[in-house]
Formats: structure tokens, sequence, C-alpha cells
């Protein structure tokens, strides 16, 4: 599907007919775009001319003032640019107009939809979201239990209708290298312990294992009142490929219950850019400067998005959203073709 329909959708912009949208070039390394119209005349053509003579280029002043250049409009319906990495922020003509619109406040909350967030293919990058001391003990993991496909194993699943949200719920080994030369790391010890949510400290850990949770995002329609990701194929006939794009541009929340998760940062650091599925609001001060702010894959998240092993899920994963997507009547397989008819009847979860 055309990503600018995507936007369209997500924006809640269906009723205007008239949407453009230009990448506004900061010089930074972030994609921005924004996008304009008008609900006010909502039937208007925005012209270039127009839109030329309007003050619609974004300015920061603190002491300085900065001026930005945009590349030329287009219609947003043509749009079909990468949404993960990007930036996009929405311009209502009507305020310069002199007339309030009944739009403007809805909008100006955009950011509570996350346009721009954590997903899997951001995740993939583990170089940029793992800092060398955890590839260090990444490095040292592999080597004795080699890659995440054979030490990780998806065990279950669980629906979360409040939220639109699927967990996908992981099996990982501690890592074990008790006995082997030069193995100076300390989780060879035989006392494994784990992150107990429950009690907010350590208990005992006898299985040697530890539970990983990744859980995407307002896939299906829900209780929070925000366009889902499924609702933007309503009406359509999908095939698997389209489906697995619901993988990729959901929001991303995880959590695992290793120590290292809770006592090192990552929890606290995915907090803040609310990726953390449990919140943690207790600042880590101590091990930020190991590590580093964007440090948010501890080794066994590391492991699991590398590249060699997530891939090898991701079909798991992808059966397991059509299974839902049957379950909740979202998705009626069509015989003899092997597609899905989407009709998600904008309605809340069911």
């Amino acid at each position: 599907m055309i990503t600018g329909l995507i936007l369209k959708k997500r924006l809640h912009l269906q009723n205007f007919s008239n949407l453009r949208i230009r990448r506004i070039n900061t010089g930074g390394g972030i994609r921005t775009y924004q996008i304009v119209f008008n609900s006010r005349i909502p039937d208007l053509p925005l012209t270039t001319y127009m839109l030329n003579m309007k003050k619609l280029m974004p300015h920061i002043t603190d002491g300085y003032g900065k001026s930005y250049s945009g590349t030329p409009w287009a219609d947003l319906h043509i749009f079909n640019g990468q949404l993960n990495g990007a930036i996009f922020f929405v311009s209502d003509l009507a305020g310069f107009y002199g007339i309030e619109s009944n739009y403007s406040e809805k909008y100006i909350k955009i950011s509570e939809n996350r346009l721009v967030e954590i997903t899997i293919p951001d995740l993939k990058k583990v170089d940029v979201y793992t800092s060398t001391l955890t590839q260090t003990y990444k490095d040292l993991r592999k080597q004795y239990q080699g890659q995440g496909i054979k030490n990780t194993k998806l065990v279950d699943s669980k629906l979360i209708k409040e939220s639109g949200s699927i967990q996908y719920i992981f099996l990982t080994e501690s890592t074990e290298i008790t006995g082997k030369d030069k193995a100076s790391h300390r989780v060879g010890s035989d006392s494994k312990q784990q992150f107990s949510l429950n009690t907010d400290s350590l208990v005992p850990n006898l299985s040697k294992t530890y539970d990983m949770v990744l859980q995407l995002d307002n896939i299906f329609p829900n209780s929070e009142n925000t366009m889902s990701w499924l609702q933007v194929y309503d009406g359509e006939l999908i095939d698997r490929k389209m489906m697995k794009e619901l993988l990729d541009v959901a929001d991303v929340r995880i959590w695992d219950n290793t120590p290292a998760f809770q006592y090192q940062g990552f929890r606290y650091r995915l907090s803040q850019i609310k990726a953390s599925l449990y919140p943690e609001i207790r600042p880590d001060n101590f091990w930020v400067i190991k590590h580093g702010s964007q440090a948010y894959l501890d080794k066994h998240f590391s492991q699991l998005f590398d590249k060699g092993t997530l891939d090898l899920f991701l079909n798991n994963m992808l059966s397991i959203l059509i299974k839902y997507c049957k379950q909740l009547g979202y998705a009626e397989l069509q015989k003899g073709q092997g597609n899905y008819k989407i009709n998600t009847g904008d309605k809340n979860a069911r």
C-alpha cells in the first residue's frame, strides 16, 4: 500500500481530498516531513503558489533563529516514502485565516500516536542499539552457545485486546561458560538469578532460562480509540506479504527478566522512548556511562534481533498474527486466491 494512504488514515485525514507533503531539509540525519491541509475549506485546492505564500516553514528560536528549506510540495496520496525513522508533523492552513479549526486540538496531540517509534526493522539494526560492552559479552555467549536461533525459542503468544496488541513470548538459555578456558565472565556461576516484577527484586532461577517478551502494539482495533494498523487495510484484499508489513510498522515494546535488563539500565532507557513493556522511572546514573544512552538491547535481545535469528522467527510470528486476525473475525481467507479479505468495521476491540 502507498504509505501516503497509511499516513492519511493514521492521522484521521480521510475527510480531506487535498493534502500535500514535503520534506524539510533540517541538515540532520532524521528525515522530517510536513503535511498540510485546510480544515476550514477542505475542498480548496492547495496550490504551490498558495503554500509558498504562507508562513509554513518551521523555525527554532532559543537565542538564535534558524531557517529551514523544503523540497517541492507533492500530493500525499502518491507519497511512498519509508515511515520508519522519519518524523511527520501536520499544519492546518485554517489557522492562517484567523479562524480556529475544530481539528487543531485533535491533531496537536499527534505525538500520542507515536508515528516515530521503535519498530522491528529499527531494532534489527543491533549495532546501533548494542553497546560495545554488551557486544563483548554477546560475542562470548555466541562463542560457547552459538547464534540466538540455537539458544532462543518462540514458545507462546498472547492477545491484549485493550490495546490491540500481540505479545510474542520467547525462552532463552542463560549464558553458561563454566569450565571453559580463559572464561572469567561471572554468568558462569551456578547460582542463577532472575528479576521478579512481583517482588521488584532478584529471585533464584533454577531453570537457568529467561523469559523474553516482544509486544507489538496497536495491531488490531482496540478500546484506546486510536487508528490501528489493521484498519489501514479495511475493505482490502491482502496477501501474506502485506500482512507481514504489520509486523514491521507496529510499535515495539520489550522486556526480559534478566538481571542486566533491570539493573544495567536497559529497562529505564527503553522507558524513555516508551518502548519498555513495563516502564521504569528510577533513573540509571551508573550503567549509562558504560553503555551509552542508546543502549536499548541487552545481549539476549541483541541476539534475538540479529538478522540471522529474527528472520527465522518471523514466519511463525506471521502465522500467529493471521491466527488472531481470523479468531477476531477481521480476516477471511478467500478460497482459491490465498488472499485475506480484511473487514474491521472500524470497531473497537471485540
